[in-house]
């Protein structure tokens, strides 16, 4: 007995003892993480996660931690695990979970979490969501003019961020190794911290041969970002907030940013001055400057930021700085906006990981003379669904850099990229009018969809309105349109603007319905439906399609419409392209027994005419939903 109660004390003093200890390393863990520690937060992270003590808190620390890293892959795991425990996480967990989906490329997955967010959050709306308009999107877009290659002067280690240096010499930032520096490792990602390093340039490419900056800049720490005036003599750069060869930091022991000044004396750069709107209590990185050097860009989480961080901008007068302006929220949003660079006319480019994008950090450009300040998007293969930004060029002849960790071959680093043949695209908002024959007013919604000329769906809208915005336009590209009434005859045709940037379409009324037969009620079929998120032809739609091709054939004389459906799973956008799928997946069968394609019309219609009131704010069985995953046939007569 004595034997049997001290082995259980014992027992009780172990687990005590490891309960004890685990709870030290999620103590040592959280520290780490509000630290930025994250390289040493993940390890101590994945420890508790592999003792079986995975919780929601460190599956999102730890989600959070990866994401920071870039690294997206383990970002979405780790984002799944926390999601299948609960959805009661913060706003901007959910955006990143979002942007990581789309970063792996799970863009079904994305729009179906960014309904389940405007669920919770009802009020949220992205700024890229404005009423009544298309927005044209990057994903299938490709701008085969622009010749995009990995630059020579990569390391095997993160090298990013090229600035110019006069006409024939750029710096850049690269965290490359040296026997001096070897075992000092950021606590961000566990590399060398990075310094400033030039290159010479020969026809506006790179030699491959790079050298340190030479002077007093390149300290133990970091120093990156650097931007110079036209005349040589002035950088600023970013670098740590470091006093001698230690860390400052924050009131929460964070290690900050903040933006430098260097003068250079013909042989050396130094004179190493921080300027005066720094803080020991938030971060101001990534200097940019205006074509005219009159203001300073950068990014900064300074109060009354939107966002993680936003964009900024100081006045430079006699060697004075103004106080930092916002640049508002119309092009800040509620994530990073970060990596400025401004054109000789005025034109910012700069990278965000909100808008609805390619997924991780993506590139975008305002036009600063514009008062409206409206925010494009570039599209491949300037963006890719990794992080991409510091993009600078010269607008002579189209050449520039760009920062990309699109290559996953190397443990995220960044490397970067060189291009030719690159102009900023000319594109405007245009206005499409929309009227009936009669001139009466519209009845019912009107569904707008801009295909690209290759027949990708790029953009979709259902409108109550009869005047609908398509934002994004490029007029050097082919688009066309579909737009589909109840009421009223489908049109496809091309997109052509006038030279008011207005396109008027006058929808005709539908012909009596006995010119129109529902195909399912003459053949008796039974309803064709797909599986959740999927558009391919199901067996069991086999039979019911032959009857289809038996009727098609013995009546050469008919056309039919087939119309996709989708359940109100996912983002209306999403399922719109869905039920194109559908139809066209359906059509493509039909094809294939033989039956011409031109009298075949694919539509799709979405989520806009369910059979039931399965909504997602309703409880409903996947029965329930299925029974809105269909496909009808509408036969109408030469």
């Amino acid at each position: 007995m004595k034997i049997h109660f001290n082995y259980i004390a014992v027992c009780f003093l172990t687990i005590s003892s490891c309960l004890y200890s685990q709870d030290d390393k999620l103590t040592r863990a959280n520290i780490k993480y509000n630290s930025m520690s994250y390289a040493d937060a993940i390890k101590l992270y994945n420890g508790l996660v592999n003792d079986g003590l995975g919780s929601a808190e460190i599956f999102e620390n730890l989600g959070n931690s990866y994401y920071l890293q870039s690294n997206y892959q383990l970002a979405k795991e780790s984002y799944d695990s926390l999601f299948k425990k609960t959805d009661a996480v913060s706003l901007s967990t959910y955006y990143r979970y979002i942007n990581v989906l789309r970063s792996t490329k799970k863009y079904g997955e994305a729009d179906i979490m960014y309904s389940k967010l405007l669920l919770k959050f009802p009020q949220e709306k992205i700024e890229n969501n404005v009423k009544n308009t298309i927005f044209l999107s990057p994903e299938v877009l490709l701008v085969e003019s622009i010749n995009l290659k990995k630059s020579n002067i990569n390391s095997p280690y993160s090298d990013y961020k090229v600035s110019y240096l006069g006409d024939d010499k750029i710096v850049f930032s690269s965290s490359k190794e040296t026997k001096k520096f070897n075992s000092i490792k950021s606590i961000w990602n566990n590399e060398a911290y990075t310094n400033l390093y030039e290159s010479s340039l020969v026809s506006d490419s790179l030699t491959g041969i790079s050298t340190k900056l030479k002077g007093s800049v390149n300290k133990l720490y970091n120093e990156s970002s650097a931007v110079f005036t036209k005349d040589g003599r002035t950088m600023y750069f970013t670098r740590n907030n470091q006093l001698k060869s230690k860390f400052e930091t924050d009131s929460l022991k964070n290690v900050l940013l903040k933006i430098y000044k260097a003068t250079f004396d013909g042989k050396r750069w130094g004179k190493i001055e921080e300027l005066p709107f720094n803080s020991n209590q938030f971060n101001c990185a990534h200097p940019a400057l205006s074509a005219d050097e009159d203001y300073l860009y950068f990014s900064s989480d300074m109060p009354g930021s939107f966002g993680d961080s936003d964009l900024y901008r100081v006045s430079i007068k006699n060697n004075t700085y103004g106080e930092p302006e916002n640049l508002g929220s119309t092009i800040n949003t509620k994530g990073r906006d970060t990596f400025p660079f401004v054109t000789s006319n005025n034109i910012l480019i700069f990278s965000s990981d909100y808008r609805k994008g390619l997924g991780g950090l993506d590139l975008y450009y305002v036009n600063l003379n514009d008062n409206s300040k409206k925010v494009y998007t570039f599209s491949k293969p300037i963006n890719s669904s990794y992080d991409d930004f510091g993009l600078i060029y010269k607008q002579s002849n189209g050449k520039g850099f760009l920062t990309s960790n699109r290559i996953q071959d190397n443990a995220s680093s960044d490397d970067i990229y060189e291009f030719t043949g690159f102009s900023i695209p000319t594109v405007s908002d245009y206005n499409l009018t929309i009227k009936s024959s009669n001139n009466t007013d519209l009845i019912g919604s009107t569904a707008v969809s801009v295909f690209d000329g290759n027949n990708n769906l790029i953009g979709t809208l259902k409108s109550l309105n009869n005047v609908v915005t398509i934002s994004g336009v490029d007029l050097s590209k082919k688009y066309h349109l579909q737009i589909i009434n109840d009421q009223y005859q489908p049109i496809h045709l091309p997109l052509k603007i006038d030279d008011s940037g207005t396109l008027s379409i006058t929808l005709q009324e539908k012909e009596p319905e006995n010119a129109q037969l529902d195909l399912r009620n003459i053949l008796k079929l039974n309803n064709i439906y797909f599986d959740f998120d999927k558009s391919n032809v199901r067996e069991d739609a086999l039979l019911e399609l032959q009857k289809v091709v038996d009727i098609l054939i013995k009546y050469p004389e008919i056309k039919i419409d087939i119309i996709g459906h989708t359940d109100s799973i996912g983002a209306s956008s999403y399922n719109e392209k869905l039920s194109i799928k559908r139809a066209n997946a359906t059509k493509q069968w039909l094809v294939g027994k033989g039956i011409s394609e031109d009298r075949l019309n694919a539509l799709g219609f979405g989520e806009e005419k369910p059979i039931n009131d399965c909504l997602l704010s309703k409880k409903c069985t996947n029965v329930d939903y299925e029974k809105n995953r269909r496909i009808e046939f509408l036969i109408r007569l030469k």
